[in-house]
């Protein structure tokens, strides 16, 4: 099996191809020349209204149709690899049996060749104008059984060596061409069938001692083809069938070397496509992480936004709210300074006066105020602590220590009043049931000492909120002077009393 000068041709121009094919940009951003047609068609309806601009697309689709151009392009990349490593393996293959069949071919024409110089070295003169062979034969006991090998070996033809150098198939259409020509001689290996010497007296009419043949081969010169044709030629039987001519050393090295730069160049073809190739592919796997980070960061700063702006909404209810209750609180304590303003009032009232019945009516009507303002203060309460439940909610307790803090605070505030009022108002009771004497009467003294009794255990069991009330009613019971209640006022100022 030969390899041409085309089939080399044709496997560099199809490595071209995948190299070019490769080497060809991804068409994922490249935007189309407008067409004459269109332009045409643009100028034309420069008179009419412009129709409205397509919306541009999003920047999401934009990176979908970017992401699907880019794979196709790493498809493509990939099948032309593969489809250039394929060939590149059958050219391998073809140029490894090319090579084993150069070797063999080689070695025949070594052969060949040492043979041709014995035969040259016996038989100087060359051959007869009709056809020489290398020894003389007795053409009379010889027959010519087959030819083997011929071989057509340039004498003087520099120029065609040099013209023909790359093409062994067109030097061998030249030779043939120039079979007459008398710068070629024509080497035969002919294989010779001659009678055993030995059995010369057998007699050929009896079929049962057949005489034996003893057949060899031998190198034959002739100057032409038609030299050649004469001496195989046979006048009867079935003519002998000349096999193609084989290959000179000359041609076998040509070839060999043509063979050697075919590859050469296909290898490095395939490299240079591998190259660009695995540029591509990185190239277009650094888009892909590139639009995918892109991606993944938008998405992130998308979810954040939407998380502070609900947060800032958040925070905003959680503001008013605030501002609610703390407005809320604000109108209460001014409710509460108002009564206590009242109560202070009155007491000096009650003081001033100094109607024990009219204080007692007075601390009756004062502890159904403060028991409604309890059930407000109840009702209120509830309603905040829904409010603050409702707001630990929102704000998923990070609050809640301070909502509950100021929940606890109210609470003990209004057990403490609750707990001063109702001592109060026992106290009204006990002073009720029993005998109130007046402030002028000289009467029983025991009396008063009950009264004084009772009045002096509830001021000591009492704290110090509560004892500042009762303070009025023992100083008007044991009838303190002014000196006396500056003396007491004076000693609170300096113990730092309230």
């Amino acid at each position: 099996m030969d390899v041409s000068a085309s089939q080399t041709a044709m496997l560099s121009t199809m490595t071209a191809e995948y190299a070019v094919a490769a080497a060809d940009p991804p068409t994922a951003n490249i935007i189309p020349a407008p067409s004459a047609a269109a332009a045409a068609s643009a100028a034309g309806a420069r008179g009419k209204a412009a129709p409205p601009p397509l919306p541009p697309p999003s920047s999401s689709s934009r990176e979908q149709t970017q992401l699907t151009k880019l794979r196709e392009a790493n498809a493509k990349y990939k099948n032309l690899l593969k489809l250039a490593k394929e060939r590149i393996q059958e050219q391998e293959v073809l140029m490894e049996d090319r090579r084993l069949e150069v070797k063999q071919l080689t070695s025949q024409l070594n052969e060949a060749n040492l043979q041709i110089n014995a035969l040259r070295a016996s038989n100087p003169g060359g051959g007869t104008s009709g056809g020489s062979v290398s020894s003389p034969l007795d053409l009379n006991e010889t027959t010519v059984v087959r030819v083997c090998q011929r071989v057509k070996e340039e004498i003087i033809d520099d120029s065609a060596d040099n013209s023909d150098a790359g093409d062994p198939f067109g030097e061998r259409d030249a030779m043939d061409t120039n079979i007459n020509g008398e710068s070629h001689e024509i080497w035969a290996l002919i294989e010779y069938e001659t009678p055993n010497p030995m059995e010369s007296n057998v007699d050929p009419s009896n079929p049962l001692n057949a005489p034996s043949f003893r057949r060899h081969k031998q190198w034959s010169c002739f100057k032409n083809e038609s030299s050649l044709s004469d001496y195989i030629r046979r006048d009867t039987g079935e003519p002998l069938t000349l096999p193609p001519y084989s290959l000179s050393p000359e041609q076998s090295e040509r070839m060999a070397e043509n063979a050697k730069r075919a590859v050469q160049s296909i290898s490095e073809e395939f490299r240079r496509f591998r190259v660009r190739a695995e540029v591509a592919r990185k190239q277009a796997d650094a888009t892909v992480r590139a639009l995918h980070t892109n991606s993944v960061q938008t998405t992130r700063m998308r979810i954040e936004g939407q998380d502070i702006e609900s947060e800032l909404a958040q925070a905003k209810t959680d503001h008013a709210s605030l501002a609610a209750l703390r407005f809320e609180m604000a109108e209460q304590e001014a409710r509460w300074k108002e009564s206590y303003d009242l109560l202070l009032a009155e007491n000096e009232r009650l003081k001033s006066s100094g109607a024990e019945a009219l204080l007692a009516a007075q601390w009756r009507h004062r502890y159904e105020a403060c028991l409604k303002e309890k059930e407000d203060a109840i009702t209120n309460l509830a309603m905040e602590k829904e409010k603050v439940l409702e707001m630990q909610d929102h704000r998923k307790k990070a609050d809640a220590g301070k909502y509950e803090h100021k929940y606890r605070d109210l609470k003990e505030s209004f057990r403490l009043y609750r707990t001063k009022a109702k001592e109060i108002f026992l106290a009204q009771q006990q002073g009720e049931t029993g005998f109130i004497p007046s402030l002028h009467d000289s009467g029983s003294e025991v009396a008063k000492l009950s009264y004084l009794k009772n009045l002096m255990v509830n001021y000591l069991a009492s704290d110090t909120a509560v004892r500042e009330h009762m303070e009025p009613a023992i100083g008007t019971v044991l009838n303190f002077t002014d000196a006396d209640l500056e003396k007491i006022k004076k000693q609170k100022q300096s113990e730092g009393w309230f």
